[in-house]
């Protein structure tokens, strides 16, 4: 059979004859690039931007067997340990640990099989998003006519993309969470709407009598807030406060879904392979302290070339082809220095210990006293260059040129060994120093972004709006202060309700509340708040269905005013609505009040 837009057009037999290919199209890709010729951060832009991502479409429809996910690993790290293709290299570890982040440790490279599924989850979460799509008609019809995605029971005979769809489930399942609107098509003991981590059904108080029970049952249809005496009734005690903290639609409107992992509460494949690869299969324990981690992550935040940092996080990580390493490897070798004949070459040796490095150091301008540095360790001595040096803590002004030092004295021990060749630690310094200086040149020749000058918000009628909130207390509290034609203060509010899921929650909370209190009195109006989210989710709504019922509120109370902005404020402007919201939070009772000036009962000084 041929392929159609490179997948084959049959899809049955053994799986792995059938996707053999991809490890030979990837193999022939590898083998051409002269990895000779290439640093460490060249074979990493490769390995992201081409390797990994050349059977990514493949991934996107099908699961691809273990089998074949550890060939495609093997050969990403033959080329990433060997210079030559010809012979294997040294695998300094496991390739496991590269592909932690680099926040932790790693390199950053995707495990093939759990970046799989997270492409798999992307089209599961499709499904569910877009329910009148072609592809996910033709599923429906086929698969679950009378369910969804994530009720689909057992068919017989379905087709492999169906089945490496469903292997995507677990993983979506980790983070996906009903957004409750009317309630009336999410099954309260069987649906994941209760805002946990991970979201799962509710916990009856007694054995359920009424398993077909939906979320709608326990929402007032004339108030459209909470039953209560329902919650309480049917609710173990500890849900209830979880259920009360979701907000309801005042209209009528179907539940949707939103995704746990990220701001806005759209599924990303970035998002979905840290579930897969922390949530689903955990790889690893928590480490104990202390740990070289922050060390190695901290090497690929230094101000160099990226070719620098991979030699800074070899030293940390004890990867570097010194002859110590090199014997206890089982390799035939000296193992003396090649530089000074000391009779054993360590890493610590190699780059601060040999007295050509000494050299190099006492020569150049890094900051280097006697009795700190270097010491015998190699993490005290990283440790020193990366936060002890007198200009360390001014990162902006930090242009120290130790990065390059430790390039220029590992080549200079490697001319020794390979070239015979002898360099004078004053030309290695001048050298560093002058690479070092021509990179900050080039870098800060790049022209910066023109940014317009922002208009200056006049806070004349303008209703300045704030939230509070906080994982500790109870409530979430939201203030506003309206602000006459004069610029002096007319009226204010302050409320609080059960703490929300984030702050974020609370910021748009308050300012519907705001906008509730304000068309009492006007239907023009502007609002500025200090939240940047807060305006991006109202410009394009669709892309946060983590605040869905919330942005459909607004939409209606929106519709009520004859004229209305939004704005955004500097976070000193709207200092008095964030001592109100702070207020309203740390009230001990449920409280809202809309007045010209702070109650006596409050306890508090007159705002200023």
């Amino acid at each position: 059979m041929g392929s159609y837009l490179g997948i084959p057009e049959d899809i049955s037999g053994s799986k792995c004859k059938l996707f053999a290919y991809i490890k030979d199209r990837l193999q022939n890709r590898v083998n051409g690039w002269n990895s000779k010729w290439l640093s460490k951060g060249g074979k990493e832009v490769l390995i992201k931007s081409v390797a990994v991502a050349l059977p990514t479409y493949m991934m996107s429809s099908f699961l691809l067997p273990l089998e074949i996910c550890e060939q495609l690993t093997q050969a990403i790290a033959r080329f990433w340990w060997s210079s030559d293709p010809e012979k294997r290299g040294i695998h300094w570890t496991k390739w496991e640990k590269m592909c932690r982040p680099k926040e932790e440790g790693g390199v950053g490279f995707r495990a093939i099989h759990e970046f799989n599924l997270a492409l798999l989850a992307k089209q599961l979460w499709r499904l569910l998003m877009f329910p009148d799509s072609l592809l996910a008609r033709i599923m429906r019809g086929k698969y679950y006519s009378y369910s969804s995605p994530l009720r689909a029971g057992h068919v017989e005979s379905p087709s492999y993309g169906w089945q490496s769809i469903r292997a995507a489930k677990p993983l979506l399942m980790l983070g996906i969470v009903q957004k409750i609107h009317s309630g009336l098509n999410t099954r309260a003991w069987e649906d994941p709407w209760i805002p946990t981590s991970p979201a799962r059904p509710a916990n009856a108080r007694t054995p359920v009598a009424h398993p077909r029970m939906t979320v709608s049952d326990f929402i007032n249809r004339d108030t459209k807030e909470w039953n209560l005496r329902m919650l309480e009734e049917y609710m173990s005690p500890e849900e209830i406060p979880l259920i009360q903290s979701l907000a309801i639609s005042k209209n009528f409107h179907m539940d949707s879904y939103s995704w746990s992992y990220t701001k806005h509460g759209l599924y990303t494949v970035k998002s979905g392979y840290w579930v897969a690869r922390n949530l689903l299969n955990p790889v690893e324990g928590s480490y104990s302290e202390p740990s070289i981690r922050p060390l190695q992550a901290h090497a690929w935040r230094m101000k160099a070339p990226q070719k620098i940092r991979h030699l800074v996080w070899q030293i940390i990580s004890g990867y570097l082809a010194v002859t110590k390493n090199l014997i206890h490897r089982g390799m035939r070798c000296d193992n003396n220095c090649p530089r000074c004949g000391a009779p054993e070459e360590t890493i610590n040796h190699a780059i601060f210990e040999c007295p050509p490095a000494l050299q190099t150091w006492a020569l150049a301008t890094t900051a280097t006293p006697p009795t700190l540095f270097p010491s015998p360790d190699i993490y005290t001595n990283m440790d020193y260059l990366f936060w002890r040096r007198p200009d360390s803590e001014r990162e902006d002004e930090d242009n120290d040129p130790f990065p390059w030092i430790i390039w220029f004295i590992w080549k200079a021990r490697n001319e020794k060994l390979f070239q015979d060749l002898s360099r004078d630690p004053l030309g290695t310094v001048r050298h560093a120093e002058a690479e070092c200086k021509a990179w900050y040149e080039a870098n800060n020749k790049i022209p910066p972004s023109l940014v317009g000058q922002n208009q200056a918000i006049s806070l004349r009628d303008i209703c300045l709006v704030d939230g509070s909130w906080h994982q500790n207390h109870i409530f979430s509290g939201g203030g506003w202060i309206w602000m006459n034609q004069n610029g002096t203060q007319q009226m204010l509010g302050l409320h609080n309700q059960p703490r929300r899921l984030s702050p974020l929650h609370a910021e748009l909370e308050v300012l519907l509340w705001a906008m509730q209190c304000v068309l009492q009195r006007s239907t023009s109006q502007m609002f500025g708040t200090d939240c940047q989210d807060v305006l991006k989710m109202i410009e394009k709504s669709h892309e946060w269905p983590k605040f869905s019922t919330e942005l459909l509120e607004f939409k209606r109370l929106r519709s009520s005013f004859s004229s209305f902005s939004l704005v955004f404020v500097p976070r000193a402007l709207v200092s008095k609505a964030d001592h109100l919201a702070r207020l309203a939070r740390i009230y001990a009772r449920p409280l809202s009040f809309v007045g010209f000036s702070i109650p006596e009962w409050l306890n508090t000084p007159t705002l200023v």
